[in-house]
């Protein structure tokens, strides 16, 4: 066996026993792989940051699995796995997200253009105004993005703050401010452009 091997199954069998310098260890060992791995898996303009949380996701669910481990010389390939598993699962969450907010987005404007009928021309702009809020709002980071999303289309955006950011009332009030002043920025700057 060669030495990654053997240092994985010594630091396995200590961080099994509950040893943090154990896994620390194997973390380091094999981070920056598994950061390879997730960077080659995310898009977009937030790549680094979403290839950071899918690192750390791995290596809390491998953390967790440690006792499924049964061969300590296959355990780089079974981290391998659980980082494809990690990105797969973030990739299909992301697109999920795309589709419900697109969707939430067309209510909103169906339901604000069905009040008046708008000429063709009018219904241009109105999908323009649309594809522009759809761009700036995926220039947000997340939390801003989803303060912006509780805000205007759950019934109790506090609670929801509380419950998806572990925000309070003025501090999700901060954020939503924050938010809504980047995405006004972002839409003066796709005006302008």
């Amino acid at each position: 066996m060669n030495d990654t091997v053997n240092d994985d199954c010594a630091d396995l069998a200590e961080a099994r026993q509950g040893h943090e310098a154990a896994f620390r260890r194997i973390y380091d060992r094999h981070a920056a792989v598994v950061l390879s791995l997730c960077r080659r898996n995310a898009g977009g303009s937030a790549a680094d940051a979403e290839a950071e949380d899918a690192l750390q996701e791995t290596f809390i669910r491998a953390f967790r699995k440690l006792d499924e481990v049964h061969d300590c010389r296959g355990f780089r390939s079974w981290v391998y796995r659980i980082a494809r598993l990690v990105c797969s699962e973030r990739r299909r969450s992301e697109r999920r997200r795309r589709h419900h907010e697109g969707a939430a987005m067309q209510r909103m404007i169906d339901e604000a253009t069905t009040t008046v009928a708008p000429a063709s021309a009018q219904a241009t702009v109105q999908r323009e105004r649309l594809d522009r809020l759809t761009h700036a709002l995926d220039r947000l980071d997340d939390d801003e993005r989803l303060a912006i999303h509780l805000y205007y289309l759950d019934s109790d955006p506090v609670a929801a703050a509380q419950s998806a950011l572990g925000l309070g009332r003025s501090a999700f009030y901060k954020l939503l401010a924050r938010a809504r002043e980047a995405l006004a920025a972002q839409l003066r700057e796709a005006v302008q452009s």
